[in-house]
């Protein structure tokens, strides 16, 4: 009885809030951003868990805090407006990370890049929101009409494919995963490039005209893109940059399945976006773990790491082969969703992905291969192995991207 008293005492408070609990809902799309994104905050914190001082350590975990809460609030409000200002909410913490934790003086200007990239991108998108609220006094999420106006459209698809990022609007995220330290890019890699496209699939209902007369151009440049960032990855020298540019291949692809707007292709975006949001943070981590060991995330100087590390060659084998989406992970079978709905868009588009999915598999063996065999530079100095917390975090990236895959239902009911 107790704990019944308790409850209704604390719900006082909602009713001086002029029914503001009402913009707040759920569905299994927010429900699996929403464990996606505690999963990796949580990740995030054991990784910065012996890091710097104690002051830094404390001033980090209020960040995390105040990230936390933004991005819950992003996953559980119905209303644009309020998607909108919690995301934008949500990149404070994420700045003051980069600028407080970044390993180079020049993470100030990756930050600003981070602000302004998508800050300013999104100012139309305010400007769409208050056009929709002067109309019917709010924009929620299942509100049933289409906008006719290509300009109005156009903002918003803008301001998400900014978030995603799309190829061309894309040089925020690489000096941005290069300058911010592990937590960093971990938090941007595993949940803030999935908010654009969460964003986007909240908007699809309004948006469908747009896309409906516009989706060759968008994928068409997705599809080039994708081809040139592959062979931009297969010339770079550092680790960060190259799972960067990776990440942005990946994007694209799952750009490709939104402006499709089959029910398979959008399934597989979301499950693709779950699975890189593992793969691509798990990835950064493990560079961070051999950047603070031998100070250097340059492939011309990192040889041979498999003869005192043989136990993290496994994980770099493993993480390797599932941003390659091999078998048995819910990447392979979102690609396999994402691809047979280009087929069937139209048959050119099998050249396209063909390259891709080869040059995929190519700079993702070569990050194994360039790193784990070969003559151990004589230019470093190892600074201690790995630990159990290190092979904790890692057995925690790699799990759910596999033992997914054996219970799949859950994502079929989302349509």
């Amino acid at each position: 009885m107790l704990k019944f008293i308790f409850y209704l005492i604390f719900m006082i408070p909602f009713c001086f809030f002029n029914n503001w609990y009402f913009i707040f809902g759920m569905d299994k799309v927010s429900y699996i951003f929403i464990c996606l994104m505690v999963w990796i905050c949580i990740l995030m914190v054991l990784s910065m868990f012996n890091y710097r001082c104690l002051f830094g350590s404390v001033f980090f975990l209020l960040c995390m805090i105040f990230l936390v809460l933004m991005l819950f609030f992003v996953f559980l409000v119905m209303d644009f407006f309020y998607f909108y200002f919690f995301f934008e909410g949500s990149l404070i913490p994420v700045f003051l990370i980069i600028f407080g934790w970044g390993y180079q003086p020049e993470r100030l200007m990756a930050g600003y890049y981070l602000i302004f990239y998508t800050l300013f991108a999104s100012f139309p998108f305010l400007l769409c929101i208050f056009y929709v609220y002067d109309f019917f006094g709010g924009f929620m999420y299942f509100f049933d009409f289409k906008f006719g106006s290509d300009y109005l459209m156009f903002f918003i698809v803008f301001s998400f494919l900014i978030k995603f990022p799309v190829f061309g609007l894309h040089l925020w995220l690489p000096s941005a995963h290069v300058e911010a330290p592990s937590s960093g890019s971990m938090i941007l890699a595993g949940v803030m490039l999935k908010l654009g496209g969460y964003g986007f699939f909240r908007s699809l209902g309004f948006i469908y005209y747009f896309i409906l007369n516009y989706s060759f151009f968008f994928i068409s440049l997705s599809l080039f893109g994708c081809i040139l960032v592959s062979l931009f990855c297969l010339v770079q020298s550092d680790l960060s940059i190259l799972i960067a540019y990776s990440s942005v291949c990946h994007m694209s692809m799952v750009i490709c399945g939104f402006f499709m707007m089959f029910s398979w292709s959008i399934l597989g975006s979301l499950i693709f976006m779950v699975g890189h949001g593992f793969v691509s943070s798990g990835l950064f981590f493990l560079v961070s773990i051999v950047y603070d060991r031998l100070g250097s995330r340059s492939l011309f100087i990192l040889k041979g790491l498999i003869n005192f590390m043989p136990s993290l060659s496994l994980f770099w084998f493993l993480f390797c082969s599932m941003n390659m989406s091999c078998p048995p992970t819910i990447n392979l079978f979102s690609e396999i969703s994402i691809v047979f709905g280009l087929f069937y868009w139209s048959k050119f588009t099998l050249i396209f992905i063909f390259f891709i999915l080869f040059f995929s598999a190519c700079y993702s063996m070569s990050i194994f291969f360039m790193t784990q065999h070969g003559v151990f530079s004589g230019l470093l100095s190892i600074n201690g192995l790995c630990n159990i917390r290190e092979y904790y975090i890692l057995f925690l990236h790699f799990y759910p991207v596999i033992f997914l895959m054996f219970d799949m239902y859950f994502f079929f009911y989302i349509f």
